[in-house]
């Protein structure tokens, strides 16, 4: 699995607000930094970032 990265730490803490962060947003920063929505999941938790609006499942 791919390393979480200090650019997509950056880029989620920039994005959630008040400790959120969209799905939608967070599938854009996983694209944008050409990372799988794992990662960003992953980083969202050690964050403790939790994701909204989404209704895939990507981020449990």
């Amino acid at each position: 699995m791919e390393e979480i990265t200090q650019k997509v730490r950056d880029e989620l803490l920039k994005a959630a607000t008040d400790g959120f962060i969209d799905c939608g947003k967070a599938l854009a920063i996983a694209r944008d930094l050409n990372v799988d929505p794992k990662i960003v999941g992953k980083a969202c938790d050690l964050l403790r970032i939790r994701v909204r609006s989404c209704s895939l499942g990507l981020f449990d």
